[in-house]
């Protein structure tokens, strides 16, 4: 419908006889009807919000006046193109959506640009044999002859009205052609009011909706920093996030592990809905979230159903200390992912990191705190009282019974920092023995917890914990030797209990030991001899003592002493230990006799041989 031209008709002037209300026959009708259309037309100009209707209400008036039965309007827009705004058809009714898909004055459409370049109207009387109209537009809508108006407002023209007879030959007068200049001139004027009112609604729209949302996210802050004053932990502040976006909220760490998460009740989720390995693993997820960073704080992770990722997720980075720190996402289930759930991430997750920041900072001052009052106790710096009424505050009752569980650490080939080797060996504590993490302190190449036990005293799977948590800290923590200390039933204990394990310590070192653990109560005879600082001669004792038996080329004597002794002199529980008959244990024990010339039954060898013993095993043999 526009896509074509025709020549440029001279101006028509007031005196003209083409003029509406000159002394033609039906001029004055013509004006009167010209009146009557814009009254109305003044109407939707001051009422309508929407363009479409009034360019369709100018249109179909102007095919009214004219006798013509199709027209269709363009409007130009910023970048200088007309497109198609709306029409009408006579016999169709409204057909803006067709006419909403053309374009005008495109290359090969002269015709269009002839209206746009002269700012005058242009009719075509025969379609068919000028050249200028654009030819498969004219074909598509059966266009015979057709009249091209300009809407020129301030010497700019800023759309276009093409009208013609639908498939008939209409011949237009010079009257019909300054009619349809001066309604077009006209009707301008109020395309432009009515552009000038739309644009100050949609104006208007925009500053109600930035003042709605700021409303909205002044509520959002006011509520989570209420939240956070009254001392809502991590769990209310991603409760309260999702209570906000509607959506599910999940907030992991750096390494992807879930901390908390929050869905509507309506979603009945019992899982959170999270970013698995293989989805971070896609190349345009590891890109979106490498890309996160304080200055593009959040992104949104789009779906891939085919690779299991079937919602879009925005996630925002958490910087904590100017350090990356962990994710918080709102996923897109149940409701749309809107413009304001990115601020509200970016929002939430600067709440959260300043809350776990100060979790993390009253962690350690508590962890600090505590450490304190441990040395104290390591050191008897403060009277038994304070210490005892202290302790509660820490979770420690120093009315049960305690050991301590000393750690010894080769420096040189540690990993991980003090702090974090302390809080290592106090988790894996408590997941051996099932029970909240000891409170613990670090000392300079060691680490040392504070067990807790029951009334019956030490129970004896505490041995198999320690050298569990050993072998667990093997990895991250080179732990050179573990000892448990006698049991504490008073803060006076405490001292001589770690005085002790130094001991322990430092014999250890004297004989290279890199065993599992030992505890104090097994080396207490050792423990006063090593003292005295004769090591070498301890070590020839053990050597010289079983001599014998190593000279025999038979090794289960050796077993078999080493077990005996073990079970404190009891045949049957050797027997059971070694899986043999306790005849067998007799038998070996007699040629164990003959062969070191003393009794291994007799209560002064049980003696010598536990002490040798635990020299070879501290030695390594």
């Amino acid at each position: 419908m526009g896509d074509s031209t025709a020549s440029a008709l001279p101006p028509v002037s007031p005196a003209d006889p083409a003029w509406p209300g000159s002394c033609a026959p039906d001029g004055g009708r013509r004006e009167r009807d010209v009146i009557a259309a814009f009254s109305e037309i003044t109407t939707e100009a001051i009422t309508t919000t929407q363009l479409e209707g009034l360019l369709g209400l100018l249109g179909r008036k102007l095919c009214h006046l004219l006798g013509v039965m199709r027209c269709s309007v363009y409007l130009r827009r910023d970048d200088g193109r007309f497109r198609g705004a709306a029409g009408y058809c006579e016999r169709d009714g409204d057909i803006s959506a067709a006419v909403q898909a053309q374009e005008a004055g495109i290359q090969g459409d002269r015709f269009s640009r002839e209206v746009i370049d002269t700012a005058a109207p242009v009719l075509i009387s025969d379609v068919t044999s000028d050249p200028r109209p654009h030819r498969r537009t004219m074909e598509h809508w059966r266009v015979r002859a057709m009249l091209g108006v300009p809407l020129v407002f301030d010497d700019e023209v800023i759309g276009l009205v093409f009208v013609d007879n639908l498939d008939q030959e209409h011949a237009y007068t010079s009257d019909d052609v300054a009619l349809a200049e001066l309604f077009a001139r006209l009707g301008a004027l109020f395309l432009r009011q009515a552009m000038l009112n739309a644009d100050l609604t949609r104006k208007a729209a925009e500053v109600a909706r930035q003042k709605n949302t700021l409303a909205y996210f002044a509520d959002v802050h006011r509520r989570l920093t209420g939240a956070v004053l009254d001392g809502a932990s991590i769990q209310t502040v991603v409760e309260l996030l999702g209570e906000l976006s509607a959506k599910p909220v999940v907030l992991y760490n750096e390494d992807f592990r879930v901390l908390a998460w929050s869905a509507p009740e309506a979603l009945k989720m019992d899982q959170p809905p999270v970013l698995s390995s293989r989805i971070r693993q896609i190349p345009s997820v590891r890109s979106t979230l490498a890309g996160l960073s304080a200055d593009c704080p959040s992104a949104v992770v789009p779906p891939t159903p085919a690779l299991g990722l079937g919602r879009r997720q925005l996630m925002c980075r958490l910087i904590i200390e100017g350090r990356p720190s962990g994710y918080l996402a709102i996923v897109e289930v149940g409701r749309g992912l809107e413009r304001r759930d990115s601020k509200l991430a970016e929002h939430g997750a600067t709440v959260l990191s300043l809350q776990v920041l100060s979790e993390r900072r009253q962690t350690e001052a508590e962890g600090q705190a505590r450490e304190d009052f441990l040395s104290d106790l390591l050191h008897r710096e403060r009277d038994a009282e304070q210490l005892q009424r202290r302790g509660p505050q820490f979770g420690v009752n120093l009315s049960q019974p305690h050991v301590l569980v000393r750690f010894s650490l080769d420096s040189a080939d540690q990993n991980v920092s003090v702090s974090a080797g302390r809080k290592l060996v106090g988790n894996q504590l408590a997941r051996e023995l099932s029970a909240p993490p000891p409170p613990a302190v670090s000392l300079p190449g060691a680490v040392i917890a504070l067990v807790p036990l029951d009334e019956a005293g030490a129970p004896e799977d505490l041995r198999m914990a320690v050298a569990a948590v050993r072998n667990e800290l093997a990895p991250r923590l080179n732990v050179r030797a573990a000892a448990i200390s006698a049991v504490c039933r008073s803060p006076e204990d405490f001292p001589l209990a770690h005085r002790e394990l130094r001991e322990i310590d430092e014999l250890a070192r004297s004989f290279g030991w890199q065993g599992g653990v030992v505890t104090a109560d097994e080396l207490g005879l050792f423990r006063v001899i090593a003292a005295t600082g004769r090591v070498k001669e301890a070590v020839h004792f053990a050597h010289e003592f079983i001599r014998p038996l190593r000279g025999s080329g038979d090794d289960t004597l050796i077993d078999t002493w080493r077990t005996f002794v073990t079970t404190e002199g009891k045949v049957q529980a050797t027997a059971t230990e070694l899986g043999v008959h306790e005849n067998t244990i007799r038998y070996r024990l007699g040629k164990i006799r003959k062969l070191v010339h003393r009794d291994p039954t007799g209560l002064d060898c049980l003696l010598q041989a536990r002490f040798a013993f635990q020299i070879l095993d501290l030695a390594g043999w």
